[in-house]
């Protein structure tokens, strides 16, 4: 058997209210039947979380170099420093910035995504989504690396 190698590329915060998560707007949250119709290449585009993790990958163009890691502990890193420039809820926040980062570690090291999503503002009714996706996808194995790594 082949030894599959990880790395891991983040994608930047989405923030937007919850009802975005709602039914009505799942269209706009996956891509479309094949590769050049329109709904893709909106979905492409689209900043917002999509409905499978393994469909970030999809979005070339918001994948970076400096967001990309073949070691877990950068993409930890990263996701700290946007938990501190996004920091939840106080009066919503159940879990622990430590225990976020137990699970994440836990998750990426066993070839698992780390998205983390929570109220970041309730009284403007606004949440926030960022995610490290581990590559190559578990789910999504026909989907080629955005950006391999050096």
């Amino acid at each position: 058997m082949a030894l599959v190698t990880h790395h891991w590329h983040a994608y930047d915060p989405w923030t937007g209210p919850h009802q975005f998560f709602g039914r009505e707007h799942d269209p706009e949250r996956r891509p479309g039947p094949s590769s050049g119709d329109i709904a893709t290449a909106a979905f492409i585009r689209a900043s917002s979380p999509p409905l499978e993790n393994g469909h970030y990958l999809l979005r070339r163009d918001q994948t970076a170099r400096e967001r990309t890691w073949t070691d877990v502990q950068g993409a930890l890193d990263w996701l700290t420093d946007r938990y501190a420039q996004h920091p939840p809820d106080p009066a919503l926040s159940h879990v622990s910035q430590a225990a976020r980062l137990e699970h994440s570690r836990a998750g990426l090291e066993g070839g698992r995504d780390a998205i983390w999503h929570y109220t970041a503002n309730l009284s403007a009714n606004r949440v926030v989504v960022y995610a490290v996706i581990c590559c190559p996808h578990r789910h999504h194995t026909k989907t080629p690396c955005p950006l391999p790594p050096n």
